[in-house]
């Protein structure tokens, strides 16, 4: 995470699913004077959140579901996915690349790039990001940073014993 950080000059943070909400743990803080921050512990919706829904981009269907009826999908920004059809196809194409982006969907201004951590199952455990304001993270900042938070995760999931889904 820190060598993430460093790399990309954006805050990282580091959330897992619960409840079907994520919550934070971890995060390393940008020396930026404009950064994301989230204390460990804090919760967040996870349909509006890059770490939510790459956790949700590999859950099966049904417990996708079963979140969504249990929490509903609250709209936070204009830009908040807050259908299931829309949050749904964003969740395929977020399967299909491997990461996530938060377009500022549940805070105006910032945005999130995130990919999943698995387990020795092969099962998404946890979601390490990169946030920061949209001046300096671009749309076009995200469509690189988004390997790079990838390949992270992915030497996170090697660090724990952990395996990559056959895709």
């Amino acid at each position: 995470m820190h060598e993430l950080m460093e790399v990309t000059g954006e805050t990282v943070n580091l959330g897992i699913e619960d409840g079907g909400e994520v919550v934070f743990i971890s995060q390393i803080e940008s020396h930026s004077a404009l950064r994301a921050f989230f204390r460990a512990g804090s919760r967040a919706a996870i349909h509006a959140s890059g770490v939510g829904k790459t956790l949700l981009a590999e859950m099966r269907e049904a417990r996708v579901k079963e979140i969504l009826y249990k929490r509903g999908l609250a709209k936070f920004t204009e830009r908040t996915l807050s259908t299931p059809a829309a949050l749904f196809q964003e969740l395929q194409a977020i399967a299909r690349r491997g990461w996530a982006v938060d377009d500022e969907e549940r805070n105006p201004g910032m945005r999130c790039v995130a990919a999943a951590i698995f387990n020795e199952y092969s099962e998404a455990i946890a979601g390490v990001s990169v946030s920061g304001p949209t001046v300096r993270l671009t749309p076009e900042r995200a469509l690189e940073l988004g390997p790079m938070v990838k390949r992270a995760a992915d030497e996170i999931t090697a660090s724990i014993g952990g395996h990559l889904p056959r895709r």
